[in-house]
């Protein structure tokens, strides 16, 4: 919402995160697949067709704020280049997916380029958690092949889709504590992830009563004790709670997948609307614009879900009314974010 020195950019300008988010939101709704009747169906998941997307937005501008593409990961670049080289050559998906895996499947590749433009899968098929935290994986295999990303992707999505199930059953029982359990339970394979997410072991199992659980959340979770931590520090300091942030020691927000998703994660956790939440996540510096990308895609769908009066006080207060207001070419977002809608409606 400032100008951008770095690109030279006016304010309300979005990055490759919302680029890429918007290419994938797109490909879901309108990919139609080969089909031998005269009305194929419309949407769908399909590798090749959000490769295509990403490679329009890096050659052409494709859903780009400014008409180009300005910004663009290394490891997301490397990816479509092998794409398009490999079609160049007439080879098959096939062929350019396993080039891909072979060459960016490493350490050094595992990028937040993957887990910054998931969000739309969690949306699309929130009625079914199994394929939604599969093609999750899927989604980020085609750039960021690592098993890292593709766990990052999958438990980032499967924690949106119960977010949506929640609040379209609008029973209004599920919590933030409940959010933590489902990633402090998830199965993770990656040792990085399950360190950083789940209770460490040895602990021993919570207790019953409610208040005792949460409690014991607190006192245990990596995530929640440094808020405690960040939070009874900023009392000493007389700080204001919702704008206090960790040393980048405590809580690192770099490109690496690990550490823009717990950042992300300690944002929302950490605060309680959607405005302060953002704020806070695009302080952080570092990767800043990816960090306040992924924690958005979550923290929208939560503080969203609440149609009453509520929801002006969590989500659409004035200062993210203004920031709506700002935003260049608000209508092709706003456009997208139709397909992807109406796409998922038609999924019942």
């Amino acid at each position: 919402m400032i100008p951008n020195d770095n690109f030279s950019l006016p304010p309300g300008v979005w990055t490759d995160d919302t680029s890429m988010t918007l290419c994938l939101a797109r490909s879901l709704a309108t990919f139609t697949p080969t089909s031998t009747s005269r009305v194929a169906k419309k949407g769908g998941f399909d590798e090749k067709h959000q490769l295509d997307m990403y490679t329009a937005w890096y050659r052409k501008g494709t859903l780009s704020a400014i008409g180009r593409c300005f910004d663009i990961g290394t490891t997301v670049r490397r990816a479509l280049n092998i794409y398009s080289r490999d079609t160049a050559r007439g080879g098959s998906i096939d062929d350019a997916l396993q080039h891909i895996g072979a060459e960016l499947n490493k350490q050094e590749c595992a990028g937040n380029g993957s887990l910054m433009r998931v969000s739309p899968i969690g949306l699309a098929y929130w009625r079914d958690e199994g394929l939604a935290r599969d093609y999750a994986r899927r989604s980020s295999s085609i750039t960021h092949p690592n098993a890292l990303c593709q766990e990052a992707c999958e438990v980032w999505t499967g924690a949106i889709v119960r977010i949506m199930q929640a609040a379209t059953a609008q029973t209004g029982g599920y919590s933030k504590l409940d959010l933590v359990k489902f990633f402090a339970e998830f199965p993770y394979t990656n040792l990085e992830l399950k360190q950083a997410l789940t209770i460490p072991a040895g602990i021993p199992p919570p207790p019953r009563g409610k208040v005792d659980h949460e409690k014991w959340y607190w006192s245990h979770h990596p995530l929640l004790q440094l808020i405690a931590k960040t939070q009874t520090e900023s009392v000493k300091k007389k700080a204001e709670l919702s704008r206090t942030i960790p040393t980048p020691n405590a809580l690192p927000s770099s490109g690496y997948a690990l550490h823009s998703l717990a950042a992300a994660l300690y944002c929302f956790l950490a605060t309680e609307s959607f405005e302060h939440g953002a704020i806070m996540a695009v302080n952080l510096g570092d990767d800043a614009d990816t960090v306040g990308a992924i924690y958005a895609g979550l923290a929208a769908c939560w503080y969203a879900r609440d149609d009453g009066e509520q929801v002006d006080e969590v989500f659409w207060t004035n200062r993210v009314k203004a920031w709506k207001s700002k935003l260049v070419k608000r209508e092709l977002v706003e456009e997208v974010a139709d397909e992807l809608a109406e796409f998922a409606a038609n999924r019942t």
